[in-house]
């Protein structure tokens, strides 16, 4: 967060000691007109979910007319023979040859048509095309065998982005802390794998992440391993502020399954401490959100990835496990207090902190967090908005007139491809 509202100082003058009070932290009046006059959009459609993905369940039976066995079953959001950057949204191993195999897996609202895919035995790709409405697929019927050579896949990957000062206004330009995270087929049964992208940190806070397993709990996880033999905390010596246990795999207040990612995001970046601050903190500067880095409030760096390996007790629970079933949150100070900052439709959930009725923010339908189901999501650079949209005027970083992501929040029915359209030179 890098600017301030002058209309905050009357919010702060009507709060109550967060550690010591039972009573709520703010006058929600108060509270509610700064925050509202605060967001870059006019209005926000009441009914917003703050979800840019459809769930889908389809049925595919791989029987084509081929020899060969069917060794994986998969469905993809293009032809890969034609097209590139097509992504693996589903993927499953063939027990019994000529069975039908059930997938589960979300996608992007605005994409319509899909592949599935059946590779065989000799790695041969064999295509069908459906649409969205399709819930079942027979290869007895249409098989469109793959000629030339395949373009490369990837696994499906979601972008993550994070305002840094939450409950209070944001500059809401969402890059104070950007995640991507990509699902893996697990090397055995029952487990999965999650690749961890830490992108880029645009606050001088100390932040910390986490992932809530949701739906899951702390018992029905065996082991969290990280395949690369390290964390991201590394050597991180300073005192722990936010997550208290260096564990990979913590146990939240519900007894639900957190993954823990970092205590300090700038550290995990860039693990460097100030030689001239008596107290060695950590060096805190803009990375990754400038184009124009000054090498001494803001620095390109290359992003750091992990992959974390989930072993589940129940394989069978494995089933419906997609990008969806992740919580990814921040956890950062504001008054004195520790507080989590969720994605929209978790906005009021506590995993690690219990704050009781001070939790006033969650009346208001702004988010600080987003979702995007994109693995390379162009986010704004420093002092840019996501996007604008005050007395039917749009700017900002994702601005194109149907396309814009100030229209997507006045009505969630309209521009769910908004994050597709950059507006260039404002994003990074």
């Amino acid at each position: 967060m890098k600017c301030e509202t002058s209309s905050f100082i009357f919010l702060l003058c009507g709060m109550l000691c967060l550690t010591s009070c039972s009573t709520n932290m703010f006058d929600p009046e108060v509270y509610e007109k700064v925050i509202v006059e605060s967001f870059p959009i006019d209005n926000i459609d009441e009914h917003h979910t703050w979800n840019l993905t459809k769930s889908y369940k389809t049925v595919v039976t791989p029987n084509p007319a081929t020899s060969d066995g069917i060794k994986i079953v998969r469905i993809l959001s293009g032809n890969p023979y034609k097209e590139t950057n097509v992504e693996i949204l589903a993927e499953d191993t063939v027990v019994k040859q000529g069975e039908p195999v059930m997938l589960f897996y979300h996608a992007p609202e605005y994409r319509t048509s899909f592949y599935a895919n059946i590779v065989t035995v000799k790695g041969q790709d064999i295509l069908k095309a459906f649409t969205s409405d399709e819930s079942s697929i027979d290869f007895a019927q249409g098989a469109e065998v793959g000629q030339g050579k395949i373009n490369p896949m990837t696994y499906q990957t979601y972008t993550y982005l994070y305002e840094d000062d939450y409950p209070k206004p944001g500059d809401w330009d969402f890059n104070d802390l950007v995640l991507r995270i990509q699902k893996l087929p697990g090397l055995q049964k029952n487990s999965i794998r999650l690749r961890v992208t830490l992108a880029a940190v645009g606050t001088k806070k100390q932040m910390a992440a986490a992932i809530r397993l949701i739906g899951y709990n702390y018992d029905d996880i065996e082991s969290v391993t990280i395949e690369e033999g390290r964390t991201f905390d590394g050597s991180f010596d300073q005192r722990r502020v936010f997550i208290e246990d260096a564990d990979l795999l913590l146990r939240g207040r519900n007894n639900e399954a957190v993954i823990n990612l970092f205590e300090d995001a700038h550290y995990a970046l860039s693990p460097r401490l100030n030689s001239q601050d008596r107290g060695g903190g950590t060096v805190r500067m803009f990375y990754n959100t400038s184009r124009n880095p000054d090498g001494t409030n803001s620095l390109q760096i290359a992003p750091k990835s992990l992959t974390y390996v989930i072993k589940f007790r129940n394989p069978r629970i494995l089933q419906n496990f997609t990008l969806e079933t992740l919580d990814p949150f921040a956890m950062e100070d504001f008054n004195s207090g520790k507080w989590e900052v969720h994605l929209g439709p978790y906005k009021e959930a506590q995993v690690m902190y219990d704050l009781g009725d001070n939790e006033t923010a969650s009346i208001n339908r702004m988010v600080w967090a987003l979702k995007i189901p994109s693995g390379d999501f162009k986010y704004p650079i420093e002092k840019q908005s996501l996007g604008l949209y005050k007395n039917g005027v749009l700017t900002g970083a994702y601005m194109m007139m149907d396309h814009s992501y100030g229209q997507w929040i006045a009505d969630h029915t309209s521009s769910i491809d908004w994050f597709l359209y950059p507006t260039v030179g404002l994003v990074y």
